[in-house]
């Protein structure tokens, strides 16, 4: 049995998706679960260690956004 789940998408991503599913023959909710299913591996994580590098953080000056202080240091900092 299939379990209901409710996504929100911005409208612009909802259009893609309707034309590539609708290209595929399938629907939005089955080319989601394809590919979930396609990206699945066995070790737990590894979406998230696929992930890691993948944006960029905005360059700021150090020291005018605490935010971005306090997430560098936590994050970035400790890695080096």
């Amino acid at each position: 049995m299939k379990t209901r789940v409710t996504i929100t998408l911005d409208p612009a991503v909802h259009a893609r998706a309707r034309q590539a599913a609708r290209a595929r023959r399938t629907t939005v909710s089955g080319l989601i679960e394809s590919y979930l299913r396609s990206t699945s591996t066995d070790a737990a994580g590894s979406l998230v260690d696929e992930m890691i590098g993948s944006a960029k953080l905005r360059r700021v000056k150090r020291g005018r956004d605490p935010l971005y202080d306090a997430l560098h240091a936590r994050h970035i900092a400790r890695r080096r």
